[in-house]
């Protein structure tokens, strides 16, 4: 067993350093002028007042209208020398500010419950829930309770917070992730292909398109108090959004999102009006779908059918026609219009139940254990998601990792930036094409192999290395025919979001020869749509396949 990483206590330095240099280094000419002088600035402090800084960066401190706020003699870090030196440095440099003129409201959340009735000028009852005692605490004199909480208690609110979110927004692509993938990488956890990082290729390529990132987290933290309102906030802040740029398909998918999370709050309140406004402006699902859905509502069927058949006509996924399909089918129904609309249906899978003694072992398991004793030389191995995808990967792992522009933001990503998303086989439609022209039994042993040796262990998305033992990968490419390779590729190419689970959880190789993929279904448990749809393609395309259920024996 290898011997546990031990990072240096300011591990988090070093990080920090990183992220800075390298945004500085790709993307100094998009930074302003104040964003400069905070690395300037940061960068010209003692280390101490260095690792206090970025230590309060990833806390979560307190919000006020002065930034957050911290109570400096309640931390502590091992690492800091002398953290009352660490932060006057800070407030010297106007990255700390000591004391800030606050309203009470504002600091109150800094103390605990006890200590706010220990500093209350007047006596309150212990029993009192925390807002109740904030509001008591309010409608008393705040000349006498402020110096009390502040008194030989320094106060500091964290300064410049916004120019490292611009950082962060550089490298990350987002602001949702934090250090915590040079961590990973440190400690040896995940390893990352490595791929060019060249300013060209890079995501963000002019100021006016940061910003317009920028202004779209902006919103998304407003939606979160802006939901709970009303339909006249929430149409105000769809009006705020940037309007979006040509060619950033980022941008495009995450105003999407948000358009469709305000949208659905629109129908909740019945403001049905203003949610279809907003759906009008989404290119993606579930859009069209919400606005049929209105078109019913309101009474017009026509409308509602028109889409449907729109939706049928260009579908974005498999999920959206069948909706179409159901829904379509229902609303003419309502109005004698069927014509044209069938009932729509799904294939019954080859079925099989099973009686098997109850033991602790996950269910999949028995039934593993059950085929491969049905006949001498028969092969069983749970995969459930992990060999169909894992195939896909090693055999487009190049094209996966490919330096298209906008794919990749930073060195730590286990994928594209635009994996899960619609725009990922459109922008490599060539590639993927061209490879899948070419896929024939030696073309795709050979690829496999070869990634599979060259990069076992490196993070991909599509695969989960342990799950892949070589004894699996060989009676996989030995047993399944190429054209049901191709065809379970496409489909996965097609839409990986929705694709890449739902698929059987076992693979059998029976000792005659050929394959076959099991669902397995325990006592209760039922078929997910994600799985019809894997069986119904299946049936389609004579993929051997098969549901088990398995009952318990009596005791």
């Amino acid at each position: 067993m290898a011997n546990p990483v031990e990072l240096a206590p300011d591990y988090y330095l070093s990080n920090f350093h990183a992220l800075m240099d390298f945004v500085v280094g790709r993307y100094d000419s998009l930074l302003s002028d104040q964003e400069r002088h905070f690395y300037r600035q940061f960068r010209g402090l003692t280390t101490d007042s260095q690792r206090l800084y970025v230590r309060l960066l990833s806390r979560k401190g307190v919000p006020s209208s002065a930034g957050a706020l911290f109570r400096l003699h309640k931390l502590a870090y091992e690492e800091i020398g002398d953290l009352r030196a660490a932060a006057d440095v800070l407030i010297n440099t106007e990255l700390l500010l000591r004391s800030p003129p606050l309203p009470l409201e504002e600091l109150l959340p800094l103390y605990t419950k006890s200590e706010l009735l220990a500093l209350s000028p007047k006596p309150l009852p212990k029993t009192l829930k925390r807002p109740a005692l904030e509001q008591a605490l309010l409608e008393l004199d705040t000349s006498e309770l402020l110096p009390r909480l502040t008194d030989g208690d320094s106060v500091v609110a964290l300064q410049a917070a916004q120019h490292f979110e611009t950082f962060k927004l550089l490298f990350f692509g987002n602001l949702n992730q934090d250090l915590t993938d040079y961590v990973l990488r440190d400690l040896g956890l995940l390893r990352y292909e490595q791929y060019p990082l060249e300013r060209q290729h890079l995501p963000f390529q002019t100021r006016a398109q940061l910003e317009q990132h920028l202004r779209y987290y902006e919103c998304v933290r407003e939606a979160e108090s802006v939901l709970g309102g009303d339909g006249g906030e929430i149409v105000a802040l769809a009006g705020r959004l940037p309007a979006g740029l040509d060619g950033d398909n980022t941008l495009q998918r995450r105003l999407d999102r948000l358009r469709l999370t305000l949208a659905r709050q629109l129908e909740r309140l019945e403001a049905l009006d203003q949610a279809d406004a907003l759906y009008r402006q989404c290119t993606r699902p579930p859009a069209r779908e919400r606005r049929a859905r209105i078109a019913v509502t309101r009474g017009d069927i026509a409308q509602g059918l028109a889409l449907c058949r729109e939706i049928l006509a260009d579908p974005h996924h498999e999920q959206e026609r069948e909706f179409a399909e159901r829904f379509g089918f229902r609303a003419a129904k309502k109005v004698g219009a069927q014509e044209g609309w069938v009932a729509p249906s799904r294939p019954i899978p080859p079925t099989e139940t099973v009686t098997l003694p109850a033991a602790p072992q996950r269910v999949e398991t028995l039934a593993a254990a059950y085929l491969t004793e049905c006949a001498p030389g028969n092969q069983c191995f749970y995969v459930e998601n992990t060999l169909i995808n894992g195939m896909l990967g090693l055999y487009v792992w190049d094209i996966l990792f490919a330096p298209l522009p906008g794919a990749f933001f930073n060195p730590f990503q286990i994928a594209p930036s635009d994996f899960r998303s619609a725009d990922f086989y459109p922008q490599r439609r060539a590639a993927f094409e061209q490879r899948l022209a070419a896929l024939s039994d030696e073309t795709l042993k050979q690829t496999v192999w070869r990634h599979y040796r060259d990069k076992w262990g490196i993070a991909n998305p599509l695969i989960v290395w342990e799950s892949l033992p070589e004894a699996l990968l060989t009676l996989a490419l030995e047993r399944i025919p190429v054209r049901h390779w191709q065809l379970l590729f496409r489909r996965l190419l097609r839409d990986i979001t929705q694709h890449c689970s739902g698929l059987p959880d076992l693979i059998l190789f029976p000792a005659a020869g050929g394959f076959e993929l099991v669902e397995v279904k325990g006592p209760g448990d039922r078929l997910q749509q994600n799985q019809q749809r894997w069986l119904a393609f299946f049936a389609q395309h004579q993929i051997p396949h098969r549901v088990l259920h398995v009952a318990w024996a009596p005791q």
